[in-house]
């Protein structure tokens, strides 16, 4: 279940920011790891990201099944779910039950101990387990550690914590994508402690998430606008820090969609347009001032259509060990 309240006015119930042989050689062992990278199954070389295409999918209520929702849609290319540290089998069972599905999962997890252990290694043995579970699974998966911290305590804690546990997924399972999920509005309108520059941690990312929601009260300018304006500062950013992006979340305020119905297609075409590759509606009110559910014809329609123009994820394989 989604357990990040909101940092910022995003709509979700606001609380307080807490020689030349040795060449050769080289180059023969580059040339024989490139070779056997390139016998690996496809979804264990590319970790899930999409090299071109756009997934979307959704988050559809506390981790609740998406069939229903998908009797109205389709079915979806990428569906996130919320998972304490403990709850490391439940996640596990999800991700498989989406992967058979042909959803590509992307799991958040909350960390087992306080930014600053895990930041000096306290939490390895519980990041391997993780990260062995995920490498058994039949096919790719996302994950992310501890979704949108600003708030939540010493940020420069957290990006030492990112920096322990990322490359320990990478490493162990060569089917996992290692995300970083962070609010955006914080990144582009709020403080300078939680800056691109101050909190992005210094290790591989596959890919960079940002929870951006559209709320109607927030500016006098229109929805689209709004939007794009993140899209834009997102795009730029991560074409300078040579990283894939996705919407992590994103909703529409419910009474906003009558006068705007195409909003949810216009997005998915607006973020494949500037190169992201995940777009996940948050489809639920769990956590929330503001209800961004599916539910009314039109609402559904439009995501629908969104939905049809997806990029599909790998077929599930067997996972490399």
């Amino acid at each position: 279940m989604p357990t990040n309240g909101s940092r910022t006015p995003r709509g979700r119930a606001p609380r307080l920011f807490r020689g030349g042989a040795i060449a050769l050689v080289l180059a023969g062992i580059a040339l024989g790891a490139l070779s056997l990278r390139q016998d690996l199954p496809a979804c264990t070389r590319t970790r899930g990201v999409p090299t071109q295409g756009l997934y979307v999918g959704a988050a559809v209520g506390g981790n609740d099944d998406p069939a229903a929702f998908e009797a109205a849609v389709g079915r979806l290319a990428l569906r996130r779910t919320y998972w304490a540290a403990q709850d490391l089998e439940g996640a596990l069972v999800a991700a498989r039950s989406d992967l058979q599905a042909g959803r590509l999962p992307w799991l958040s997890f909350k960390f087992p101990l306080p930014w600053q252990r895990m930041a000096r290694g306290d939490g390895d043995e519980w990041a391997k387990q993780v990260a062995a579970g995920v490498r058994d699974l039949p096919g790719p998966a996302w994950v992310a550690f501890h979704h949108e911290p600003e708030g939540d305590g010493d940020v420069q804690q957290w990006r030492a914590a990112q920096e322990r546990v990322g490359p320990i997924l990478r490493e162990v399972a060569p089917n996992a994508a290692y995300t970083v999920v962070l609010t955006g509005w914080n990144q582009f309108h709020g403080p300078e402690e939680f800056g691109l520059d101050r909190l992005w941690p210094h290790t591989t990312v596959d890919v960079a998430g940002f929870d951006v929601y559209d709320e109607p009260e927030l500016a006098a300018n229109s929805a689209r606008d709004r939007m794009d304006d993140y899209l834009h500062r997102i795009s730029a950013w991560a074409r300078q820090a040579n990283v894939s992006w996705a919407l992590a979340e994103t909703g529409y305020d419910r009474s906003a969609h009558g006068p705007d119905q195409g909003w949810i297609t216009w997005l998915g075409d607006r973020v494949r347009g500037h190169g992201g590759v995940g777009l996940v509606y948050f489809n639920s009110d769990v956590n929330s001032r503001l209800d961004w559910r599916l539910d009314q014809p039109q609402e559904l329609a439009d995501f629908a259509t969104a939905l049809r123009d997806s990029q599909r994820p790998p077929a599930s394989c067997p996972s490399a060990r």
